[in-house]
């Protein structure tokens, strides 16, 4: 037995070094980037390029997160109704109330809580990989302009708020503006300069583009991706938040 405890110490001590020694040698600093007209002039671009009045006119949105969380959210309500395993949870993103119920039986007050506040962190990082392009102009956020290559880049930093404040994204763009890719400094990844791919771009009826794919540091898709002006239309004609009043 110490023989296996000294073995798995002497792996966990070489993977920590491991993890130490590529941050220390492959983590990019934050660039400098400025504020100002050009930045703002650069985020009407993006937001041109997306679509982002079909956005802010979306009434409700189904995704599903790497094949294990599925989402139906009513933006006009404010509601989400999340499923993964044998739980699912409806609640209101502004108060943070809601239902949970585990293999069909609805939870009581605690356990429901605890529910409740781990489908809202699997939804605020879920739909962060859906939607973030759509976030340029958010409440304390700051738009700075980079340049890469001799081209603009944006970036972006949440200045407050949220559980993350303080971490920024640099948006890199194609020729027509659309976000490819971003490069990350944030509080969860000890390696700053991590670049994700923004891809599989789709263009619903109302002209709206959605990124669908992700690849880089890790892999990750969003599937059955679709919007609506009607959370039934998604929902084979039925209202799941109908009953609840929150």
């Amino acid at each position: 037995m110490k023989r296996f405890f000294k073995i798995l110490f002497l792996i966990i001590t070489i993977v920590v070094v491991f993890v130490i020694g590529f941050g220390y040698f492959t983590s990019e600093p934050l660039p400098k980037a400025v504020q100002g007209k050009e930045a703002e002039a650069l985020t009407d671009k993006i937001q041109t390029a997306i679509n982002q009045k079909a956005w802010d006119s979306t009434v409700a949105v189904k995704f599903t997160f790497r094949s294990k969380h599925h989402y139906l959210w009513d933006k006009k309500r404010d509601l989400v109704q999340v499923l993964w395993g044998d739980h699912k949870v409806i609640y209101h993103t502004k108060s943070g109330k809601g239902i949970a119920y585990e293999n069909g039986q609805e939870l009581g007050d605690e356990s429901a809580q605890k529910i409740i506040q781990k489908a809202t962190a699997y939804f605020n990082n879920d739909s962060f990989w859906l939607i973030s392009p759509f976030k340029l102009r958010d409440p304390d956020t700051q738009r700075s302009i980079v340049q890469i290559a001799g081209k603009p880049a944006l970036m972006i930093t949440y200045s407050s708020g949220g559980t993350t404040p303080g971490d920024s994204y640099l948006w890199i763009l194609n020729e027509d503006y659309t976000p490819k890719a971003w490069k990350m400094w944030v509080s969860i990844i000890p390696v700053g300069g991590i670049e994700i791919s923004w891809e599989a771009w789709e263009t619903f009826p109302t002209g709206l583009r959605l990124a669908t794919s992700h690849k880089g540091l890790f892999d990750l898709k969003l599937e059955n991706v679709a919007v609506s002006q009607s959370i039934k239309e998604l929902n084979n004609g039925v209202d799941p938040f109908l009953d609840f009043k929150f």
